[in-house]
């Protein structure tokens, strides 16, 4: 989690750069507000941010948190046109990227009213018409020398700039450049031979999902943004680009509000993909038991891992291990599996259950974790998304981690920084029920606070038809 004076120091710095750039437009948007802006930061300028003597290289001296969402509209409100307030016509456009949708999730949209814009060409998926963006690039090498040689300028003008200045800051933005320009030429492309009458996206960190947002707004389209993963990383989700910011909960709705987004910009409506936890058959105890070779005489633990914890994890594999009335299950974050990185934590992983019949590492990527979350008796994560997962699921949490995050708050006691402490709340079989029933209460109280929806799909479509008109 960032510092308050990192968080401070981030967004004044971006708002200086939307500032020193304000000219560079294409589509009459600035191309700076398509900046991924903390990618274009290297360690060592972010190490910096860190520190209050930072405020010396930026035009204002502080920001407070209510400011924040505000000091940014005033860019974004130069080219946006006034929602109607009349019925709008046309489709619902779903931005495939990001947007996490299940099978499930598509059937709540009519295929008669609904398309699915991706950067692939299919003609349709899960029964609704695909438009590819590709079809749509008019072409803009033309254009792309003048964009080089007017942000080389511009570039040039700040070439002193402590952050601006930096030569990985500079290779980054020339390097995504060419994107800007096609993405907007393409998205503008598209909206100008289709009747667009709400967009929904599953992020604005993605390049593609923030244009459709901007281009939208510049022709008086609603938008909104769905909430891509839990809120860690403060600067991933201000500013906000969408009409509407669609929150898992009161915890996002409440951050959204302190950081100065009006409330009729926040919409309580959960994720679709949530959705299958009720509304989907999972698989059966007995055939999840067989399918990963588990013992039906003991007690089930899945470990949803996390990369960065791995010390952690190796602590308390150590403990479990000699744990005879429990079959272990480590679920790795889709980043443990990549290749190539620095902590190899899938080989400890793997180190584990080589030696251990009761530890199964699942490695698959074609599997379900909701057919897991149904059929376990405790769930142990860091700070995850599958944390909250496993309570809509009703099943005992504990969270493994020396990193405060607040949106587990509600749940403080079930939050352990030590293995050893964490361990023992499951080292029998009567604790592990213990466990089950003491903590009931208090995961229908964090729930109705974090999560207060079953179904998000209605709710969202309800969210639509408000936003435009019908």
């Amino acid at each position: 989690m960032q510092t308050r004076e990192y968080l401070e120091n981030y967004w004044l710095l971006f708002l200086d750069f939307i500032k020193a750039f304000k000219d560079l437009k294409y589509c009459d948007i600035p191309l700076p507000l398509l900046a991924n802006f903390y990618q274009y930061l290297d360690a060592s300028v972010r190490k910096q941010l860190n520190s209050p003597d930072f405020k010396q290289h930026l035009t204002q001296s502080n920001l407070a948190a209510a400011q924040t969402q505000p000091a940014f509209e005033k860019w974004l409100e130069q080219f946006e046109k006034p929602l109607s307030t009349k019925p709008l016509k046309g489709k619902i456009l779903l931005n495939f990227a990001y947007l996490r949708f299940t099978p499930n999730s598509y059937k709540h949209f009519d295929p008669n009213k609904t398309v699915i814009f991706a950067g692939w060409e299919k003609d349709y998926h899960h029964g609704i018409p695909v438009h590819c963006i590709k079809k749509y690039n008019p072409g803009v090498n033309k254009e792309l020398n003048y964009y080089y040689n007017q942000t080389q300028k511009l570039f040039n003008k700040i070439k002193n700039h402590q952050v601006f200045g930096n030569k990985f800051f500079y290779d980054t933005f020339m390097q995504r450049l060419p994107n800007m320009i096609e993405g907007l030429a393409a998205v503008n492309n598209y909206f100008d031979k289709n009747d667009i009458s709400c967009v929904i996206v599953g992020t604005t960190e993605d390049l593609i999902s923030r244009i459709l947002t901007l281009i939208a707004a510049k022709r008086g389209i609603p938008s909104i943004c769905l909430q891509h993963g839990m809120l860690g990383g403060d600067e991933a989700y201000v500013p906000a680009f969408a009409t509407i910011v669609g929150v898992f909960g009161n915890y996002e709705k409440t951050w959204y509000l302190e950081m100065g987004l009006p409330e009729e910009r926040i919409a309580i409506t959960g994720h679709p993909r949530f959705d299958d936890i009720f509304a989907v058959k999972h698989m059966s105890k007995n055939v999840f038991q067989k399918s990963f070779g588990l013992d039906p005489q003991k007690k089930t633990v899945l470990l949803l891992t996390q990369p960065y914890f791995t010390p952690l994890w190796e602590r308390l594999l150590d403990i479990l291990v000699t744990q005879t009335h429990l079959e272990i299950v480590i679920k790795p974050h889709p980043i443990e599996l990549r290749k190539n990185r620095d902590v190899d934590s899938m080989a400890i992983y793997q180190k584990y259950a080589e030696k251990n019949q009761s530890i199964k590492v699942i490695t698959q990527k074609d599997v379900v974790l909701n057919d897991f979350l149904a059929n376990i008796d405790v769930v142990v994560t860091n700070l995850s998304t599958g944390g909250m997962e496993a309570v809509l699921f009703d099943k005992p949490l504990l969270l493994l981690t020396d990193v405060h995050f607040p949106f587990f708050d509600h749940i403080n006691e079930f939050i352990f920084s030590d293995p050893k402490q964490l361990a023992e709340q499951i080292d029998s079989q009567a604790k592990i029920s213990i466990l089950n029933n003491n903590s009931k209460k208090i995961r229908r109280n964090f729930i109705q606070y974090a999560y207060p929806q079953k179904l998000s799909s209605p709710i969202l479509l309800e969210t639509v038809k408000r936003i435009t008109n019908n």
